[in-house]
């Protein structure tokens, strides 16, 4: 006899962002009873808004477009980068175009789409993760009906597969269930951010475009177009330099939005935000392993890096996909228990070539714009759009990894200096 507060599923996904919506998706869609577990209500905010062709592809094959542009979602064409003190630039396209997107609509159109394939969504705080010796089981959590509310009897899921897609919570990794959450190279940086109304764009569909404006290593901002009025803007910085611009966020976002680069300034000025400012820490890691028996971790669950080139919510999409078919895969050959090994490789791969594409920018930005402009561009293109999980690394990612190995951190890049091409 089935408890009340029990129930026996194929699948339940924690996190009912990008990744975990898709894999929950994928997964229905295949005819898996599938329960998607979130304690946050939807809609709700959240970091993280331009997102490469590979996921752009993806949402027109959820049939989202239409969706997508009724929400008044800019259409992006590619990555403008503005050099220090706004004396160059390049520009990079994006293979086919994707959007922007506020992520309080994007994750609610997400997350009813898998519910129209049949994943039932509940809402509840996971307090314990079941095990059978080494294998996840399933978990046990309480509903929650209002923000801040625990209360509730304690609900058990029992399924044969948990997709922890839980972003920089890393539920499982908290759990002791996956490794340890280990701050990766760029992870002591601040980042702080906000909304404005009606900055100054570029013209035409060249205004809807992502902008990053470089100042020096680590100190950057990003400026994302969210409808035909509000602009996503962040300011990023070493933690080491946050307390000498300012004893708030608002004071550092403050010096940020006007030291940065002379041209964020002047799409600014005189402007307020029109949102609070938010702070995000230490947010470049990594977790492994990541996989095992009966459980998967997805995009940000395991591992997250420096958000400059906006490969976050796309790595996502694309690994919930790859999570989704290895469990179908594990279900067809009637072994449950496998440890997912050539799920966490292909993952590894995308994440490291993701990895090393940034560490190259930003130990040799001048050469950066070079790649950017030269015979390779189409490589660095298309890595930028997201094709970073192929079997065969791109001859630009070798080279940029040559020359990673070539020029230890803290000696100038052998890169040479092209005029007018300096990052």
């Amino acid at each position: 006899m089935t408890h009340p507060h029990e129930s026996h599923v194929d699948v339940v996904v924690v996190g009912c962002g990008p990744g975990g919506s898709v894999a929950a998706a994928e997964l229905a869609r295949a005819g898996l009873r599938v329960i998607a577990l979130d304690r946050a209500d939807f809609p709700r905010y959240h970091i993280g808004e331009s997102l490469t062709t590979s996921a752009g592809i993806m949402l027109r094959e959820f049939e989202l477009s239409d969706a997508l542009d009724a929400r008044d979602f800019p259409i992006k064409m590619g990555v403008k980068v503005v050099g220090k003190g706004a004396r160059n630039e390049f520009f990079v396209p994006v293979l086919e175009p994707t959007w922007q997107v506020r992520r309080d609509g994007f994750d609610q159109l997400l997350l009813d789409r898998a519910r129209a394939y049949g994943v039932e969504f509940r809402r509840g705080v996971v307090v314990e993760i079941l095990r059978s010796g080494e294998a996840v089981t399933g978990l046990a959590y309480r509903p929650q009906a209002a923000a801040g509310d625990e209360g509730g009897a304690l609900h058990r899921v029992h399924a044969r597969f948990v997709v922890d897609a839980s972003g920089l919570s890393t539920l499982l990794s908290q759990e002791g269930v996956a490794g340890r959450r280990v701050v990766e190279e760029f992870g002591r940086q601040i980042a702080v951010f906000s909304q404005f109304r009606g900055p100054i764009r570029d013209p035409g569909e060249m205004g809807n475009n992502t902008f990053i404006f470089y100042s020096e290593m680590h100190h950057w901002s990003w400026f994302i177009p969210l409808s035909s009025e509000l602009v996503s803007v962040g300011v990023v910085m070493p933690a080491q330099s946050y307390k000498e611009y300012g004893d708030t966020p608002e004071a550092v976002f403050a010096w940020g939005t006007r030291n940065i680069n002379p041209d964020l300034h002047r799409r600014l000025d005189g402007i307020d935000p029109c949102e609070p400012v938010r702070v995000l820490r230490n947010y470049s890691y990594r977790v492994d392993p990541f996989a095992g028996p009966g459980w998967l971790c997805v995009g940000d669950a395991h591992r997250f890096t420096d958000p400059i080139f906006s490969f976050g919510v796309s790595f996502a999409m694309t690994e919930a996909r790859a999570a989704s078919q290895a469990i179908l895969e594990a279900l067809e050959s009637g072994d449950c228990q496998v440890p997912f090994a050539q799920y966490q490789r292909y993952c590894d791969r995308g994440q490291d070539a993701a990895h090393d594409v940034i560490r190259y920018f930003w130990r040799f930005p001048a050469f950066f714009a070079y790649l950017a402009r030269g015979e390779q561009r189409g490589q660095l293109i298309q890595l930028l759009s997201g094709n970073c999980f192929g079997e065969e690394p791109l001859p630009v990612l070798e080279s940029m990894r040559r020359s990673l190995r070539e020029v230890p951190m803290g000696r100038p890049g052998p890169a040479p200096v092209q005029r007018g091409s300096e990052a």
